[in-house]
């Protein structure tokens, strides 16, 4: 038989009985199967199109030499061959066989289910994937739904309008996707899970309302794929290894989400570019565009119907995710992070544990321009093992991390704000409306959470501080005049500067405030405590005091050998001191009764008789 075109690259495909004996997410498969190679030999079949003109005129677009070959096995396969891939499939009858697909554009009913197959190469024989079109118009959950295959190899076509998903590969054992592209789909682009050995390469996914490229419980390799203008770039869950090399994430709504935290799971991601993932398609869910049917959406109007909640403007979430390495990627132009990591509150096993970050380059585009982040990395507070070497961040909350040489903290809770933000703000499927408040899902200014929260503590602050006050002024020894003066001060400093802080999003600025405030009842404390306030002035100090140690934590140094953040400490004692304040409004003392020493006096001698005496 002819050998179709000539390949850059001649090799043989070796050991795929082996390969496919394997067992599919075993340890041994991990070791053993190994991705295969592009061939240009062995058995193949022709799929083509009875519309000639359509495949004139895509084929006029492919480079002289391989345009001449393609005329010629297009009329080899009208005589021999078949007009769609699902044809050419059920006619495969050894391994290694190899479907040519001539360009055109291929629409089905039902997806191509490709079961169990042998070193078997489905290949596009355009000069790009669009020159080859593969697509259920929405008829089918998938345009092609590969399982249990050993060896399979995808090579230089698009696939386009699943109901679900462009493309699913599930449980093979060594399979490569070479460019091959996934556009407007309902769900993933190309979803692979259950599966070891896979190399996605020159890949590309485009429009489609979940993750362009999904993961879920794989080993694979990432490398020169371009997804952009979903609602996730790239999303890796469950468990398995992961290498994302350089690859480009963009125009989405999330760049890569990491969610995997099953034990032997680890992603290395260096060299990558993660840029304007800045794309709002939440309104979509109350616009009503989502609720028509996937066949009659106007998918060129643009906008994403996402199925899941993730957090808008972030090149680099991981949420929940262990073991991950980020090294030597340039991150720009997010409006919200360039880089966070979070996890759920109250639950310690779906914390972010022992991720690495260290070595990138934030906020300059390929060209050199300047594009900042709106933030460089965000860290709840939680988790063991996260650290942070990246010397060209310039904005990060909180002000200091854990850097790399030193370890973690080991929290085991986040700081109060953020877990709050983290649970209100969900992440997940969406089962309604995403909750209002969230910058995550679109909320600006003094919609913001965190403004609200900051405007809400400051009030109570100052209005707290004022009882506190006047119940030392009711006291039978008031402070003197002018001894609230600096207590004040600082104080009042410290609750505007909190908000300005919560209103501009710098940390540094977050933490000052905290101190100022520390120090202002610490000034106060001591006061009411000389007023006769005794134990309400040394839980104020020790208020202000626990204050001062988390400015300092977030700040300038991480406090070791705590397991929580030392603004749990002083929010845990906040209710106590309320009680204590009220009691000092309300309850009258008696003055103090001091005690005076008797005066012992020296007896007076008089004389008897002096002039004035008659």
């Amino acid at each position: 038989m002819p050998s179709g075109r000539n390949a850059l690259l001649p090799v043989a495909l070796s050991a795929l009985a082996a390969a496919g004996a394997v067992a599919v997410g075993s340890p041994a498969a991990a070791q053993e199967t190994e991705a295969p190679v592009y061939r240009d030999d062995g058995p193949y079949l022709l799929v083509c199109s009875d519309d000639a003109e359509d495949f004139a005129e895509r084929n006029d677009k492919v480079v002289y030499t391989e345009r001449i070959v393609n005329e010629r096995l297009y009329g080899e396969c009208l005589d021999e061959g078949y007009r769609d891939l699902a044809g050419a499939l059920e006619h495969v009858a050894e391994p290694g066989t190899r479907i040519l697909i001539l360009p055109g554009r291929y629409v089905a009913e039902e997806a191509v289910v490709v079961d169990g197959a042998e070193g078997l190469q489905i290949e596009g024989l355009g000069d790009s994937p669009d020159d080859v079109q593969l697509s259920v118009h929405y008829a089918a959950d998938a345009v092609i739904e590969a399982n249990d295959s050993a060896g399979l190899y995808l090579k230089g076509f698009t696939v386009e309008q699943g109901r679900e998903a462009g493309l699913v590969v599930r449980g093979a054992a060594g399979a490569t996707v070479d460019g091959v592209r996934s556009v407007r789909n309902g769900g993933h682009g190309m979803h692979v899970e259950d599966s070891t050995a896979v190399r996605l390469t020159a890949c590309g996914a485009s429009g489609n309302d979940d993750a362009g490229i999904a993961l879920e419980d794989t080993d694979a390799e990432v490398t020169e794929c371009d997804s952009g203008e979903n609602l996730i770039g790239l999303k890796d869950s469950g468990g398995g290894r992961v290498v994302v090399e350089s690859s480009r994430l963009h125009d989405n709504t999330t760049g890569l989400v990491v969610t995997a935290t099953t034990e032997g799971h680890s992603l290395t991601a260096s060299g990558n570019a993660v840029y304007d993932n800045n794309a709002d398609h939440y309104a979509n869910l109350g616009n009503g565009r989502c609720d028509a049917d996937p066949s009659e959406r106007d998918w060129a109007a643009g906008g994403r119907c996402p199925a899941e909640a993730v957090p808008m403007g972030v090149g680099i979430l991981v949420a929940g995710g262990n073991d991950t390495a980020f090294t030597g990627n340039n991150i720009w132009g997010q409006n919200a992070a360039a880089v966070m990591v979070l996890g759920s509150p109250g639950a310690d096993d779906t914390a972010s544990h022992r991720n690495r970050f260290e070595g990138n380059t934030f906020g300059y585009r390929d060209d050199g321009q300047r594009s900042r982040n709106r933030l460089d990395l965000w860290w709840d507070g939680k988790g063991e093992g996260d650290c942070f070497a990246e010397p060209t961040a310039e904005h990060t909350t909180p002000a200091v991390l854990p850097s790399c040489g030193e370890g973690s903290s080991g929290r085991l809770l986040a700081e109060p704000v953020k877990a709050f933000k983290v649970w209100y703000c969900e992440t997940g499927p969406i089962t309604g409306a995403v909750p209002a408040g969230c910058d995550w899902f679109g909320a600006t200014f003094t919609d913001r959470l965190e403004v609200q929260a900051a405007v809400a503590f400051a009030a109570a602050l100052l209005f707290l501080t004022g009882a506190g006050w006047f119940g030392a002024a009711r006291s039978p020894e008031p402070p003197p005049p002018m001894s609230m003066t600096f207590s004040a001060i600082a104080t009042c400093s410290g609750a505007l500067l909190l908000v300005l802080a919560s209103w501009s999003g710098r940390s540094e600025y977050e933490a000052l405030a905290i101190g100022l405030w520390g120090f202002g009842w610490i000034l106060a404390g001591r006061s009411w405590f000389s007023s006769g306030l005794g134990v309400f002035g040394a839980f104020t100090v020790l208020i202000g005091g626990l204050a001062i140690v988390d400015a300092v934590d977030r700040g300038v140094w991480i406090v070791p050998l705590i397991p929580v953040s030392p603004a749990w400490m002083w929010l845990a004692l906040l209710p106590l001191w309320v009680l204590l304040a009220l009691g000092a409004v309300l309850r009258r003392r008696r003055p103090r009764e001091h005690f005076r020493p008797p005066v012992q006096r020296t007896p007076a001698t008089v004389p008897v008789h002096d002039r004035f005496d008659w």
